[in-house]
């Protein structure tokens, strides 16, 4: 929604969330951070009756579990993308191996939990049409979010200018550029994994 409501693209085409598809996710995983952030959830994280801010032993337990099982979310996400580009790609659907044997397959070489006879897990895999074969896109805009949220750390969280900066250099262009470009230019440097690693717990 910001994406689109802060486009300055000339074509619609280029407008909003009109980006490459392993960047489509990467402003709105992004935002998703101003909820751990005890500055911001002071804004609207209160008591119903008395107003009270959300109390900081609250807000710490939540930080406790935010890394909970992330190591099994990854490799999740990982099994997701590898079946996309598998279905996509090499599996001939005129051939012996049905759909399920590749779940079965993957799940079981990716993940820590071996597959489930008769769940047919790719029936319920909604973006395995609508991606087609770009679900990878997924974890590498996340890479791209948590770098750029990286700048917010360092330099405040409701840091005003970094904000605008944000907003000129990845919101407003759209598609109009490549998004790496215009990533290297609001970080002012390579964009490289740490951020990510630490988000899901892994420190340097």
């Amino acid at each position: 929604l910001v994406h689109g409501v802060l486009t300055n693209a000339a074509l619609i085409s280029y407008a909003g969330t009109s980006v490459a598809r392993d960047f489509v996710e990467a402003p709105s995983q992004m935002l998703e951070n101003w909820v751990w952030q005890k500055e911001s959830l002071a804004l609207f994280a209160k008591h119903y009756e008395t107003d009270e801010v959300i109390p900081d032993e609250l807000l710490n337990k939540m930080l406790a579990a935010k890394y909970v099982n992330s190591g099994t979310k990854a490799l999740q996400q990982i099994f997701y993308g590898v079946l996309d580009f598998t279905l996509h790609g090499e599996f001939d659907p005129d051939g012996e191996k049905t759909t399920t044997d590749v779940v079965s397959s993957l799940q079981n070489e990716i993940t820590f939990y071996p597959y489930q006879e008769g769940t047919h897990r790719e029936a319920a895999f909604g973006h395995l049409n609508g991606y087609g074969a770009a679900y990878y896109g997924y974890m590498w805009s996340e890479v791209y979010a948590q770098d750029m949220f990286s700048i917010f750390e360092e330099k405040g969280v409701m840091n005003k200018k970094q904000g605008m900066r944000y907003r000129t250099i990845i919101l407003e262009k759209g598609g109009e550029e490549d998004p790496l470009s215009l990533v290297k230019e609001f970080l002012g440097r390579e964009p490289n994994s740490d951020a990510f690693l630490r988000n899901m717990g892994l420190e340097d």
